[in-house]
């Protein structure tokens, strides 16, 4: 079985096929755990599970588990569950807004309306996207490199660590033990800063074929063409996962080496956090499939 996660706030997500589970240390020490079904929209409907489409309803409904997931985790780890229902989803609804509105704004219209600038408004439009492309990636990796220098998100990078050792650990068939984890690397092809920057490298070829236009054009066109550069990433992601063909390694190669600003190396403890929540997993998986 394939499984995916993603750190939160001290703790873990875990992914499976029909399930999702989180583990949290609380500030007790203690470790909270759940488990609930995971309604993807492919298992409900699964004549969509196809080559370039899946990725698309794949990347939003990972958006969204790790969007509650970190919610939840925050209210966990920080005890304030109850003044969160309060809160009510109001205020929420206005984080993720605002969240989408920087990214956008960030990583899209950003490097859209100061790549032309600095080519020259009588540039061929290839020279265009390519800078385009390399400003997008180079501020992708500021931010993580700025992002990294916060103590709380190097806990969060550590426990994004422990994720990938313990599938690592489930993937070779190896005892889930947290010493055992520690042994193992902090890397994962299947890590969702490798797709990331492949779809960051992808859109600098979809968006040569986009022309010039206005640039509130531009961004609009740049949005709408994510969700197809992302099926396609997906695909080679998924390929390369499965096949040693050389020239896929070198493609997916800069996705693992830039993971190194996203992991770092975690201690006992949250390995523990993170084998808690991918055995729940596995528990909750192996009880529906013989029931």
């Amino acid at each position: 079985m394939k499984v995916g996660g993603q750190a939160v706030i001290e703790g873990v997500m875990m992914r499976g096929r029909r399930f999702w589970s989180l583990a949290v240390r609380k500030p007790d020490g203690t470790i909270y755990s759940q488990v609930e079904p995971l309604k993807s929209f492919l298992v409900r409907h699964p004549s969509w599970d196809k080559q370039f489409i899946r990725g698309i309803f794949i990347l939003g409904e990972s958006l969204a588990l790790g969007w509650k997931a970190l919610s939840i985790s925050a209210d966990i780890a920080l005890e304030e569950e109850k003044e969160a229902k309060g809160m009510g989803w109001l205020e929420k609804t206005i984080s993720l807004s605002l969240a989408l509105i920087l990214a956008v704004s960030l990583f899209i219209a950003l490097p859209t309306w100061v790549a032309p600038r600095i080519a020259g408004s009588g540039s061929p439009v290839w020279l265009w996207n390519l800078l385009e492309g390399g400003i997008r990636i180079a501020v992708f990796v500021a931010y993580l490199l700025l992002v990294g220098m916060s103590r709380e998100m190097r806990r969060v990078f550590q426990y994004h660590g422990a994720e990938h050792q313990s599938i690592h650990l489930l993937e070779n068939g190896y005892p889930l033990e947290p010493e055992r984890a520690l042994k193992e690397n902090t890397d994962h092809l299947r890590c969702g800063t490798a797709f990331i920057l492949l779809v960051l490298v992808l859109t600098v070829v979809v968006y040569s074929f986009l022309g010039r236009p206005a640039l509130w054009l531009r961004i609009l066109e740049r949005v709408a063409v994510i969700p197809l550069v992302a099926g396609v990433s997906y695909e080679i992601m998924k390929l390369a996962d499965r096949s040693e063909s050389p020239w896929l390694e070198t493609l997916v190669a800069p996705g693992l080496a830039l993971q190194r600003l996203t992991t770092r190396r975690p201690d006992r403890d949250q390995a523990e956090v993170a084998l808690a929540s991918l055995q729940t997993l596995l528990d909750k998986e192996d009880v529906e499939e013989k029931g």
